[in-house]
């Protein structure tokens, strides 16, 4: 495979990563909305769902740090010079 390919492979992947990560907080979060109400726990002082509902937006941020770096840095190395058109 060329460099070209394998940069085009790499970035594809990084894409669905970031599709994947979206669906799953979507999934994670739609319990919260329906159940988590009636669930009467305690997460030291804080009810369960607002602790379930922080953690996975946690998750979810350090999840989209973790794949922008890779998908900045492969938008970097695409922009070759021969890649970039001319402005007018």
């Amino acid at each position: 495979m060329s460099d070209r390919a394998n940069l085009q492979l790499r970035r594809r992947k990084i894409r669905d990563r970031s599709i994947a990560l979206l669906l799953l907080g979507i999934v994670l979060l739609l319990p919260p909305a329906a159940n988590m109400a009636l669930i009467d726990a305690q997460v030291g002082d804080l009810p369960f769902a607002l602790a379930y509902v922080f953690a996975v937006w946690v998750f979810l941020i350090i999840g989209t740090a973790l794949l922008s770096r890779p998908l900045l840095a492969s938008d970097d190395s695409s922009k070759t010079p021969e890649n970039i058109s001319p402005e007018n």
